[in-house]
């Protein structure tokens, strides 16, 4: 994988990614939505990985879109519908990827940074990073997955009260509210998504994807359709060799505790 924004490394099976425009504060212009598109397509089929993080480079995860030479008028209706339907399609592979996504977040998580780490599974954060969803205050909407992912993260009127007012909230509130798992020390922030990673390693990978994909995709159906989709996921569990083997080993644990 070679990108123009993004740095990585792979160990262990967990990747790490990086938005690496510190100079920029990692804003997200169309080259870092390309290569986010790109890099997650291929985590998707690489055996070698089966947890990715993300984090940013430098100062803070990221401000959020890059606006900078942005002029409204070089665009028309139809071009600024493409441009945003890729951007929401980089961030839907994030979040379809049937592996898990932990965001390490630092500094600041603006904008479509937040939308980003939205579309992760899990957000570990440092206690001086602040949140928001600011495009209210430019007029217009969050248009990468925020409106959407948000209000099923914190509910809607924890959701209405960050996008209505494009308001800043800190660690503490984002942790009070459920947008983070966990707040720890700048220094402890790799160290901590690393052992979230290989606990999650310790289970089964298939059985992971599989529940990641099943919660997210309940959030839209029904409680009956929900639990047919849960059951159709189930019969691909049970049906997986690493299943089998895993059950087989837990049943040998248990018969040689016995006196």
């Amino acid at each position: 994988m070679q990108f123009q924004t993004l740095a990585y490394t792979e160990k262990d099976g967990i990747l790490h990614v990086k938005l690496n425009r510190p100079e920029k504060r990692n804003a997200i212009n169309q080259q870092v939505v390309k290569d986010i598109l790109q890099c997650f397509q291929e985590v998707a089929t690489a055996h070698s990985v089966q947890v990715v993080l993300v984090s940013g480079e430098g100062k803070g995860f990221s401000a959020g879109t890059d606006f900078g030479g942005f002029e409204a008028g070089d665009r028309n209706q139809a071009d600024i519908r493409r441009d945003v339907r890729r951007f929401q399609s980089a961030f839907n592979e994030v979040e379809l990827l049937e592996k898990t996504v932990i965001a390490l977040i630092h500094g600041f998580c603006y904008g479509a940074a937040l939308e980003l780490a939205l579309a992760c599974d899990l957000r570990i954060c440092t206690p001086e990073t602040t949140f928001n969803l600011p495009e209210v205050n430019m007029g217009i909407v969050p248009d990468g997955g925020g409106s959407q992912r948000l209000t099923r993260v914190v509910g809607v009127g924890r959701a209405k009260e960050l996008v209505l007012t494009g308001r800043t909230i800190d660690a503490p509130k984002a942790d009070k509210w459920g947008l983070v798992n966990e707040i720890v020390k700048g220094e402890d922030l790799e160290s901590t998504g690393i052992a979230w990673a290989r606990e999650i390693m310790n289970n089964g990978p298939f059985a992971v994807g599989l529940a990641k994909r099943n919660i997210d995709m309940s959030m839209n159906m029904g409680m009956a359709d929900a639990l047919e989709c849960t059951g159709m996921a189930q019969n691909l569990a049970f049906t997986d060799p690493d299943f089998l083997k895993r059950i087989q080993m837990r049943m040998q644990r248990v018969i040689s505790k016995k006196p």
